[in-house]
């Protein structure tokens, strides 16, 4: 015999997690953490080739990789300052400190007309 309701309370059982409001920051806290990754260690040679980098730098588009509480990001843009009292690079609209910066590339600025 079929029950109705049964059925009902079957699909009422297994609604997604996210069935109530504050289940839902929680739940997006918990994957963030999950994902999060240890700092990756540098090489001497890839630290001697950011510091070459940097100390040469001309205001020219960058290609970085940089760790950030737990995840790698990749940015192309300009460095605006470099301050080597804190020892932080400033961007447009935001700053890391250098130790985040795990490597560097120089862009060559024809490569996306060719």
């Amino acid at each position: 015999m079929y029950n109705k309701n049964m059925a009902n309370r079957g699909m009422k059982k297994w609604l997604p997690f996210q069935s109530l409001i504050e289940q839902e920051k929680y739940l997006d806290k918990m994957m963030y953490e999950k994902y999060k990754i240890e700092k990756p260690q540098i090489s001497v040679e890839q630290a001697r080739k950011i510091n070459r980098i940097l100390c040469s730098y001309n205001f020219e588009v960058l290609k970085m990789k940089i760790y950030i509480d737990g995840y790698l990001y990749i940015y192309n843009g300009k460095i605006q300052k470099i301050d080597k009292n804190k020892k932080i690079l400033i961007f447009d609209d935001f700053y890391i400190p250098i130790k985040n910066v795990i490597d560097i590339e120089e862009t060559d600025p024809f490569f996306e007309v060719c």
